[in-house]
């Protein structure tokens, strides 16, 4: 039975989640890992959410953000520099999610900060506001609790991230649920994420007696490499999003257009498009464009993939893919 300790500074949230995947393949009998890491302007979505329900994946990869899906459940979360992130991985004979969240209460109490855990997976302020949300997984070799610590994060990005733009949308992902929020420094100015880190670490050697602290250098390794280029594909952070319909509709110089689409892997498997256009046959010649392609567009061409059309109608096409694909399309 060993304990460990090991922290990044690595602020790419594919690499921090390769990580903690490879952690968990390295867990023995007994074995408890305590993993810090941070994120920045990251929005980390739940295994079984709809990326485009959950925030504005688009215009947060536009201004230089990542989006990245886990492997647990739970809701979608913003992560920037001011929020701590926590990872329990154990042996499941020793897992203990009660020890565990007495290590980060321990750590806040050292900031005379008190807190409870709440019954939707959330540790909360004695006044019941969230600073710190949890999610889970299990296998036979290792248990899994994660979570997050918002010590100074940037609130007025939550709402430009996660609030989803204002389409017309029926899905079958999970919604995420919005609670209270508060930063810890709002309770106590001295708490930054630097002496949040030094807290958890005391904090766990205080519960768990003395550990070993494993050296950064272990993570560079093929695993950890294999598993980034599968967390940071197109195909992980949307293709795995649940089958969804959506709509969106825009006045152009030469008409209205509604675009109907239904979404399998974040690919369009169905369209309709109703117009007032006089030209009666461009809301055809747009479904046979569209039809198959990826949601955000990136796999049109337009020299090659255009339908046999008109001069006009091209402009015209390529003028509703181009709204299509700009992430500020709705706001």
């Amino acid at each position: 039975m060993s304990n460990y300790f090991i922290q990044t500074y690595t602020w790419n949230p594919w690499h921090n989640l390769a990580v903690e995947k490879y952690l968990s393949t390295r867990i023995k009998k007994g074995d408890v890992i305590f993993y810090l890491w941070q994120n920045d302007r990251t929005v980390v979505i739940g295994r079984n959410q709809n990326a485009i329900r959950e925030c504005r994946a688009r215009l947060l990869e536009e201004e230089g953000g990542c989006l990245a899906r886990r492997t647990t459940g739970g809701g979608a979360v913003y992560h920037d520099l001011g929020n701590l992130c926590f990872t329990f991985l154990a042996s499941p004979e020793v897992y203990n999610l009660e020890k565990q969240l007495k290590v980060v209460q321990a750590a806040c109490r050292k900031f005379g900060v008190e807190t409870r855990f709440s019954g939707r997976n959330d540790i909360i302020t004695k006044d019941g506001f969230k600073f710190s949300g949890n999610a889970f997984s299990n296998t036979s070799q290792c248990s899994i609790q994660h979570g997050t610590l918002m010590v100074d994060v940037d609130v007025s990005q939550l709402g430009r991230y996660l609030t989803p733009s204002r389409e017309k949308m029926k899905a079958k992902g999970v919604k995420s649920v919005q609670s209270r929020v508060c930063n810890l420094k709002e309770l106590n100015t001295e708490v930054t994420t630097d002496a949040m880190r030094q807290a958890l670490k005391e904090s766990f050697e205080e519960l768990y007696g003395s550990f070993e602290e494993l050296d950064e250098k272990l993570l560079d390794n093929p695993l950890v490499k294999e598993t980034y280029d599968l967390y940071s594909s197109w195909e992980w952070k949307f293709g795995k999003s649940p089958e969804c319909e959506t709509s969106y509709s825009r006045r152009f110089d030469w008409g209205e257009v509604e675009v109907c689409l239904k979404l399998n892997a974040m690919h369009i498997s169905g369209i309709t498009v109703f117009s007032d256009m006089l030209d009666v046959e461009l809301p055809g010649l747009l479904e046979q464009l569209l039809a198959g392609r990826r949601y955000d567009m990136a796999d049109i061409d337009f020299k090659k993939d255009l339908p046999l059309c008109s001069e006009e109608q091209k402009e015209k096409l390529q003028d509703v893919v181009k709204w299509l694909a700009d992430p500020l399309r709705n706001d």
